[in-house]
């Protein structure tokens, strides 16, 4: 991928603002905490529709599938990405809750990009280790 660009990093940086306008780092910081429910039903039980967990959960997929709708489309700059933010990791977290919705809308195509998105981190992070490898070794 092309090296990015200063458009990049302004489109990055407008990104960062949406998300700030959104809570998402609020939503975050509660998936990441002990009173996120990863399995979906349980989820249910304890958050209903309407809840403001749900809310929280809605958002980090929503957030996070456009992110991998620009990204399907080469509209955001891979490095800058997955340098910026741990796809992966977060997919790995909510992912029963995305799945779960999946599921229940019967839509196969609900947060179908933060998956896809999640893949591409994970195969991301296999290209830069094997790179960063043979860099090392060509120092040697």
């Amino acid at each position: 991928m092309a090296k990015p660009t200063y458009r990049d990093a302004t489109l990055m940086l407008q990104l960062a603002q949406w998300q700030a306008t959104l809570n998402l780092q609020e939503a975050l910081n509660w998936m990441w905490s002990d009173q996120f429910v990863a399995d979906f039903e349980e989820f249910t039980k304890k958050y209903p529709w309407g809840s403001e967990e749900s809310g929280r959960g809605a958002t980090i997929c929503e957030v996070f599938e456009m992110l991998g709708t620009l990204h399907k489309h080469g509209l955001f700059n891979e490095d800058l990405l997955f340098d910026w933010l741990a796809v992966f990791a977060i997919w790995e977290r909510i992912k029963g809750y995305a799945l779960g919705v999946r599921q229940l809308a019967g839509n196969p195509q609900y947060y179908e990009n933060f998956e896809a998105l999640a893949a591409a981190n994970v195969a991301y992070d296999v290209r830069s280790t094997r790179r960063s490898g043979a860099a090392k070794r060509a120092k040697k």
